[in-house]
């Protein structure tokens, strides 16, 4: 099977399974870029909501209950399957009360296991060959006014990938 990053999957008919497979895949692309990426930039990305929390649920969608039909298709290899396992096995130690401070967004830029995050994923994406993708997002905001001030009413943001010019 065939699979180009920055082709827009989620426009094909998402319940042919070829077109899902290629679709979960270029979302696991954008959430390992994500990951890779700088404190700033993941935040950017992410938008508003448990940030920390958010990128691991992505992952784990993306990549724990997806990875086999990824294995099937070609589109990961044994050893990037494991790569990625690492990083699985790295947010299930720091998961419930076992590292409070690794969920923390605040700290997103300074605790030092968000940089291992970076490092891993970083080595991922390059064993992946997709080291040189980026991530392009439109986010759009909607706030009501109300007696208690400006409320958020909805965030949507939509992703695609193209290439680092």
């Amino acid at each position: 099977m065939k699979f180009d990053a920055t082709y827009d999957y989620g426009t094909t008919d998402l319940t042919e399974n070829d077109n899902l497979v290629r679709w979960k895949f270029a979302e696991l692309i954008k959430n390992l870029i994500t990951l890779s990426s700088s404190a700033e930039r993941q935040l950017e990305i992410m938008g508003i909501g448990a940030v920390c929390d958010e990128m691991a649920l992505d992952f784990e969608t993306y990549f724990i209950l997806s990875y086999q039909a990824y294995l099937e298709v070609g589109f990961l290899t044994l050893d990037q399957v494991e790569q990625l396992k690492e990083l699985e096995r790295y947010f299930d130690d720091r998961s419930g009360d076992k590292s409070p401070d690794f969920w923390d967004e605040s700290l997103l830029s300074t605790n030092p296991d968000w940089q291992v995050v970076r490092e891993k994923v970083g080595t991922a994406l390059e064993m992946l060959g997709m080291q040189n993708l980026e991530i392009e997002f439109e986010k759009t905001v909607e706030y009501k006014i109300t007696d208690r001030g400006k409320q958020l009413v909805m965030e949507a943001i939509k992703t695609r990938l193209r290439s680092r010019k």
